[in-house]
């Protein structure tokens, strides 16, 4: 790409509505590229955006704005964008049956926080429609940290540019993005790793949609894994256990008790008491005795995605384990995120929905939007100066009113539940500052309306009180 070319600067505009609660609410956007130059002026890259202002306002100088992202890394904004925060949402008249080939409708979203907040989607350098210029500079911005100094640099350059910086600001990042929103908060207050700038700038709330924070954590990866298991069969397999509620209660006590002793156990177990433990675990998780005992009481998750329904002959989904396809052991998986069943079914509907809204933002370039893009994944440094559960804990000692919500969906095989709980209990957190929920869905919460609801319900109660410095839980 020509630099001239590179140095054009697309910008959209376009106005909208939608009816929220029976009330319709006009909205103005403005979608856009974000620059970022290197030391000599030439451009490295852009950050898109996608804001969406409420119109009816007359004065937004203190009006919330919350800005929303996924992760990846390598990943746009599209699936929160058209499932979560965007005022139309992609129509999915059943989320576990989803039609994989066009055409897709658009809705309004019943669950759009634009009534009380402006919101921005963002897409970072080389993701969505953002755009890395100079593949020399892949090493310098595909880089954990760098990625966090321009996110910082875009959010305060977009208060400057709308006059918002007396505005309460809110993040939401879901997988990859829950690090990064750890590492950004922190950043943004003024104690990032790299950089000596103090920007000053402090959150109100964080929403982390299917945690991980990218760092080894000093537990047994099977016992943070066991709710999400438990979950998953008791879906699939809920002939002669307890309802749901009580089985998974159940299994996260045993898990947090009797199963993380017998771990640290380990050989000083007799072999009966390592066969009571198996035993107990195959009645929470469906896996065989004999496996559980010749893989010394643990279970892979990717193991157990092939083994739950091995009778059946097939496999269920690591984003999503409501989902299954058939097991097919001459097909090689050549893509670990595009080769699931649960990916690999709903992917089609959101880029399609996505399409359909940029004709609604006016947005008219021919620039092609991924959902993924594999290339920046693979490239990404993801090492870090500080790890974002530190970050955070920094962040919330530093700003009293910072508040936090770790947000699961029971049948995330990837981000588990376990691992969201682990989180949000080690990370030096004021826990009463700290709101944790889990959703009958995968890893997009929001996917499918019964989790929907109950998600947002809890959502807009934690924003609202974000915004309004309560302590109500």
């Amino acid at each position: 790409m020509y630099i001239d070319e590179c140095r054009e600067r697309s910008r959209f505009e376009s106005k909208g509505s939608f009816v929220l609660n029976g009330v319709t609410i006009p909205y103005n956007t403005v979608c856009e590229d974000n620059f970022f130059m290197a030391d000599d002026g030439t451009p490295l890259g852009t950050l898109f955006s996608y804001s969406y202002f409420r119109s009816d306002v007359e004065d937004n100088s203190t009006r919330p704005v919350l800005f929303g992202y996924n992760g990846g890394p390598g990943c746009g904004s599209l699936w929160v964008h058209m499932g979560l925060f965007g005022p139309k949402r992609v129509k999915l008249d059943n989320e576990l049956k989803l039609p994989t080939v066009p055409p897709f409708e658009l809705e309004d979203n019943p669950h759009c926080l634009l009534d009380i907040c402006d919101i921005v989607m963002v897409d970072p350098i080389g993701t969505g429609f953002g755009r890395l210029f100079n593949e020399a500079k892949r090493a310098e911005i595909y880089d954990t940290d760098e990625d966090i100094r321009h996110f910082a640099m875009f959010i305060d350059q977009w208060l400057t540019r709308y006059g918002r910086h007396n505005s309460p600001v809110l993040l939401a990042g879901e997988s990859y993005g829950t690090g990064r929103s750890a590492l950004l908060v922190n950043e943004l207050i003024g104690g990032g790793p790299t950089k000596a700038e103090t920007m000053g700038i402090s959150v109100s709330g964080i929403m982390l949609l299917g945690s991980t924070f990218y760092d080894k954590v000093p537990v047994e990866k099977a016992v943070l894994d066991l709710y999400t298991m438990a979950a998953t069969y008791q879906y699939h397999r809920p002939e002669g256990l307890p309802e749901r509620d009580e089985f998974l209660k159940a299994a996260e006590e045993f898990s947090d008790g009797e199963y993380l002793m017998a771990l640290h156990k380990g050989d000083a177990m007799t072999k009966e008491e390592k066969l009571a433990v198996a035993e107990k675990l195959a009645y929470f998780t469906g896996v065989s005795v004999k496996y559980i005992m010749s893989h010394n009481l643990r279970i892979d998750m990717r193991e157990f995605m092939h083994l739950l329904l091995e009778d059946r002959e097939e496999i269920v989904g690591f984003y999503d384990g409501r989902y299954t396809w058939p097991e097919n052991y001459a097909l090689k998986d050549t893509n670990v995120i595009a080769d699931d069943p649960a990916m690999g079914q709903y992917t089609p509907a959101f880029q399609a929905a996505f399409a359909l809204m940029c004709k609604e933002l006016n947005i008219t370039f021919d620039r092609s939007s991924k959902g993924l893009s594999h290339h920046v994944n693979m490239a990404w440094n993801r090492k870090f100066k500080t790890a974002p559960a530190m970050a955070l804990g920094l962040a919330m000692r530093r700003n009293p009113a910072l508040r936090v919500f770790f947000a699961s969906g029971m049948y995330d095989l990837c981000t588990t539940a376990g691992m969201s709980k682990y989180l949000a209990h080690h990370s030096n957190l004021d826990l009463n500052r700290v709101m944790r929920g889990i959703y009958p869905s995968g890893h997009m919460a929001y996917l499918g309306e019964e989790s929907a609801q109950l998600l947002a319900k809890d959502m807009r109660k934690f924003f609202t009180e974000a915004i309004e410095g309560k302590r109500a839980w």
